[in-house]
């Protein structure tokens, strides 16, 4: 078993790494060049990438966060104003909110989950409000009155598995 490199010497390998990696190096360039087998330098590339990740999470944080500032201090200065009726003033606070609004994904769309344990897919519903449909044509078409509505009924209604079937006023 391969013994572990001391802390120090392993940040270094890895500063080495990166700058390889950054350079285009190949894996076996790369370990040729830092000493080690590929194995090493593919869990140091690893580790590599997985700091230059968290570095741009953090600096993408620290952007939005100063941004947010500038956005609150451009309220600030434009509120009173704003307050007295100063239209140009009340533009800019909306175009603040906004943006504010923009970098905090207020305005994502809101995802509702809506499902039916025995409706494993869409072409399940399809198949199943195609059924529903041929039978109230199948009813139509024998001007059987009482047989429209009673299929109707059984749509609208709840069926016997508790599933909500569909109401008069819509889904």
């Amino acid at each position: 078993m391969a013994k572990r490199a001391p802390p120090a010497e392993r940040d270094e390998r890895r500063r080495k790494v990166a700058i390889l990696l950054i350079a285009g190096a190949t894996t076996n360039s790369i370990a040729a060049t830092v000493g080690v087998n590929r194995k090493t330098v593919l869990l140091d590339a690893k580790a590599v990438r997985a700091e230059w990740a968290r570095a741009r999470v953090e600096a993408y944080a620290r952007y939005a966060a100063e941004q947010l500032v500038i956005l609150a201090e451009v309220q600030r200065a434009n509120w009173e104003a704003t307050m007295r009726g100063d239209t140009k003033a009340a533009a800019t606070v909306l175009r603040v909110c906004d943006q504010r609004c923009r970098m905090l994904g207020l305005y994502a769309p809101l995802h509702l989950d809506v499902q039916d344990e025995r409706l494993q897919s869409k072409s399940d519903f399809d198949r199943e409000i195609k059924e529903h449909l041929a039978r109230l044509d199948a009813a139509h078409a024998a001007a059987d009155a009482a047989a429209v509505e009673a299929e109707a009924t059984a749509i609208l209604a709840r069926d016997k598995d508790g599933r909500e079937g569909l109401s008069a006023d819509g889904p």
